[in-house]
């Protein structure tokens, strides 16, 4: 009788490990290359739009492509589910991200997402942006690495704009090791990194008439008990030549 319990107890055990590791391969790998090619497809259209006339791309050919994974989105006119942004950061191995509105799960399962509400990149506010630390291609895995004065692009139709991370100590409004900006810059007083619980909220809103961008994400990898914040201010536009 206890042989056959021993036995049974390490079918299920079995069973287990090789429903984790089919799950983990889904995680890892399988979600991974339905984002790499939500991504490619996305980046071809957003990059062709932004070739195009501004009459010519203001609105989708076809209405109902709007809501379409990867429609590129209008000059202003960020729609649920639109490709609307590339972002770069090379210290954390992110280039040329496409980057949706929205950041509901099938929006992220695309790649980044944009916070309907806060700021467009440029704007007086905070520009706040979401992506997975794991599956899906985990666009945010790395960017625990960025500190003090790394750089982040955010690239639209119209412009690059060029943000700088805040110190991580919350410092910069002093001056104390943040000269990458120049003068005249409203600096907010907030850490450049840090961990704060997910009913955070705030960390998203406005400070002052900064021009900051927030990257947030779960944390630790393979948890989401925290969420691990990055704060940046713009230091540059770089403006492109009208299409």
């Amino acid at each position: 009788m206890l042989a056959k319990i021993v036995g049974f107890v390490g079918e299920l055990l079995l069973t287990a490990g090789v429903l984790a590791a089919l799950f983990a391969f889904y995680l890892l790998y399988w979600t991974g290359l339905e984002t790499g090619k939500i991504q490619s497809e996305a980046k071809d259209n957003l990059r062709n739009a932004w070739a195009a006339p501004i009459s010519a791309s203001a609105q989708p050919a076809d209405p109902a492509a709007v809501d379409a994974p990867g429609a590129p989105a209008a000059s202003t006119d960020w729609t649920q589910g639109s490709a609307v942004a590339l972002l770069s950061a090379p210290k954390a191995g992110v280039n040329e991200l496409v980057a949706f509105e929205g950041v509901d799960q099938g929006v992220l399962a695309g790649g980044p997402g944009h916070y309907p509400g806060t700021a467009l990149p440029g704007e007086v506010g905070n520009t706040a942006f979401a992506a997975h630390r794991d599956g899906h291609g985990a666009p945010f895995d790395n960017i625990d690495r960025l500190h003090t004065c790394d750089d982040i692009t955010v690239e639209t139709r119209e412009a690059i704009y060029h943000y700088k991370v805040l110190p991580d100590d919350g410092l910069a409004g002093a001056g104390e090791a943040f000269d990458c900006v120049p003068d005249g810059i409203e600096v907010p007083q907030v850490q450049g990194q840090h961990i704060v619980t997910p009913d955070r909220s705030d960390v998203i809103l406005p400070i002052g008439n900064a021009q900051m961008l927030t990257w947030t994400t779960c944390h630790p990898q393979w948890d989401n008990t925290h969420r691990l914040i990055i704060h940046a201010v713009l230091a540059q536009t770089e403006m492109k030549e009208a299409a």
